[in-house]
């Protein structure tokens, strides 16, 4: 139980409001990033499922405050609606099965998929659909959300991949996420609360990593309009790049490769 971690690791509580600050300060800049970022660094003191129910109250609250803010919420509703329906069945149903899968092998493909994309965007050549395949890509990326998201708390990779192909602007990709996001948050919650992966030892240190993401976020967003496109675009892709070396060496060491 994380009530156990924290009567012996008090100091757990600053931890995850200073996690918290770091992954919301990104997520401010880029738009998503914060269940991550958080993982990566709250998975070195708690486990794999105890981090995800730690992000939950952060990442709805981040993405709440994201959405809300968003220009023009009806235009983004109405054009993104398909991805949304898809990604949060598949989300409910791969969230209810994560607290008894084992995810070693999801974990491994999810990280050669992000590497090969990002080395694709950086080095190589940028993949950009046709507006004529946009329904395609929604239902097909939308799915792969939601199989991945429920069982890693990563649904925002496909989503990424998806506005970085559909080439929109920084302040598009940062309201369409906050959009999708905050949707699946709530399919997740569902099959979360109903595993026991959230229950109500991970209240205070959620609320407490919450307002720390908030602040977080506010300090990135100041930075946003700062940044020009490609550069938005270039700092999207290697924070996922970083992020997916991270997730391969621990895929891989789990299966005593490394």
């Amino acid at each position: 139980m994380i009530t156990d971690i924290l009567s012996s690791f008090p100091s757990l509580y600053l931890i995850t409001a200073g996690v918290f600050f770091f992954a919301g300060t990104i997520k401010g800049v880029v738009g998503i990033g914060l269940p991550t970022t958080a993982l990566a660094f709250l998975t070195l003191v708690v486990s794999p499922l105890e981090a995800i129910g730690l992000n939950l109250i952060p990442m709805i609250a981040t993405n709440l405050y994201q959405f809300v803010s968003a220009q023009d919420i009806k235009s983004i509703i109405r054009t993104h609606y398909r991805f949304a329906l898809i990604m949060s069945a598949m989300l409910l149903v791969t969230a209810s099965l994560a607290s008894g899968f084992g995810n070693d092998f999801i974990k491994l493909m999810i990280s050669i998929s992000i590497l090969l994309f990002c080395v694709n965007n950086l080095f190589l050549r940028k993949w950009r659909m046709r507006e004529a395949y946009d329904h395609f890509w929604q239902y097909s990326l939308g799915c792969a959300s939601g199989l991945i998201g429920g069982l890693t708390s990563a649904w925002g990779v496909p989503v990424t991949m998806y506005l970085v192909m559909k080439n929109v602007t920084p302040r598009q990709f940062v309201d369409i996420s906050g959009f999708l996001i905050i949707v699946g948050c709530i399919p997740v919650t569902v099959g979360y609360v109903a595993t026991d992966i959230f229950n109500e030892s991970f209240i205070i240190p959620g609320l407490i990593g919450a307002g720390a993401g908030l602040v977080g976020f506010r300090c990135g967003a100041s930075l946003r309009g700062k940044i020009e496109p490609d550069l938005f675009q270039k700092l999207v892709l290697w924070m996922f790049f970083a992020m997916g070396l991270r997730m391969a060496y621990s895929a891989l060491s789990s299966y005593g490769i490394l």
